[in-house]
């Protein structure tokens, strides 16, 4: 049975429909977290703006090299050459204009975004000396404290929200370059001698949270283990951490803030005593951790493959008590981060 021409009309249809809507998934999954930074907001609708004004070209030049195939195509018996031209001025000039005006907008809205990233603060909240070497870092706070990885854990860079942070970046040996996903932004740290001046990188985290590190620029063979955290806390919660380290004593649990549920993990056998639990939305709460082995082990929240919460490790038996930061009504995942196939569980944050 011959095939109608509906049928073989659709079967195009499709062949040319299926690689256009592969395309619009892939730009979709592309697009950049959402940002927890000032600055990284501007960069976010930067980004709106060129995907929105690459969307418009592409359309339109596609369109029209879809039409011109359909319009123009060869016919059976239609054995004549067209009709040739040779120019068309009006259509040069329009074609000239149209990616000339487009370059200038991008040009426009960049520097714009530029000057906010470039930006500075008379007075910022917190300066801390970034030191980056391979394959690890050092946070040094002026007139502060040093923090260092310990036990094989990546270091905790901890600053206020809503305050400006500014961090003076020094290379140690090869270029690295400190990159937070979340917040949009990276920069260099390049060892400029003696004589150099260091990069400066200037942002304020709009909310309080654990965000993930890395270095973005590959430095070695253990480039990918070079990682930290920046733990984003309210300034009371960060006046007090500080305080306690400064006279001796032990910092108050990570996160900060009363908590009006408490829920009780254990760790023993490479597992977590419970599969599951539930707390209330928009209300801080307590994990009370109690590790009871010589393995390390800690609680972190995800939400999908992002982490709302990284608890710090517990290395030898022994109990730390986490406060966690409110989480929006959902479904979420509690793991331990040095087990995360072994040590996994459910939680339901309730309206």
């Amino acid at each position: 049975m011959q095939p109608t021409v509906a049928s073989s009309r659709l079967r195009k249809i499709l062949r040319a429909g299926a690689p256009m809507f592969l395309i619009g998934l892939l730009a979709g999954c592309l697009l950049p977290p959402e940002p927890k930074t000032e600055v990284g907001k501007d960069v976010f609708n930067l980004y709106i703006i060129v995907l929105f004004l690459a969307g418009i070209v592409f359309v339109a030049v596609e369109g029209f090299i879809v039409y011109a195939i359909v319009r123009y195509r060869r016919k059976p018996g239609d054995d004549t050459l067209p009709e040739q031209h040779h120019g068309n001025t009006k259509v040069e000039i329009i074609w000239t204009l149209i990616p000339t005006v487009i370059v200038f907008i991008l040009f426009g809205f960049s520097m714009a975004t530029l000057s906010e990233i470039e930006a500075r603060s008379e007075n910022p909240g917190v300066v801390v000396q970034v030191d980056g070497f391979q394959w690890d870092w050092t946070f040094r706070y002026e007139d502060g404290p040093v923090f260092n990885s310990e036990g094989g854990e990546p270091p905790v860079l901890r600053v206020p929200v809503g305050e400006p942070v500014r961090l003076v970046l020094n290379s140690l040996d090869v270029n690295h370059s400190f990159y937070v996903p979340q917040f949009l932004i990276k920069r260099d740290l390049i060892d400029l001698g003696e004589n150099g001046r260091d990069n400066e990188l200037e942002f304020t985290i709009t909310e309080a949270g654990t965000y993930a590190g890395q270095c973005a620029e590959f430095c070695g063979t253990a480039h990918a283990d070079m990682k930290f955290v920046v733990e984003a806390m309210e300034r009371e919660a960060f006046d007090e951490y500080m305080a306690a380290l400064a006279s001796g004593e032990t910092p108050p649990p990570t996160g900060g803030g009363e908590c009006s549920t408490t829920i009780e993990i254990k760790a023993n056998n490479t597992q977590f005593d419970i599969g599951e639990f539930e707390v209330p939305a928009d209300t801080d709460f307590c994990i009370a951790f109690e590790n009871q082995e010589a393995v390390p082990h800690n609680v972190a929240i995800y939400d999908g493959g992002e982490a709302t919460f990284t608890g710090d490790f517990v290395n030898e038996p022994g109990s730390i008590t986490y406060n966690v930061p409110a989480l929006p009504a959902g479904e979420f995942r509690f793991i331990c981060d040095a087990h995360p196939q072994a040590m996994v569980g459910d939680v339901t944050v309730t309206e």
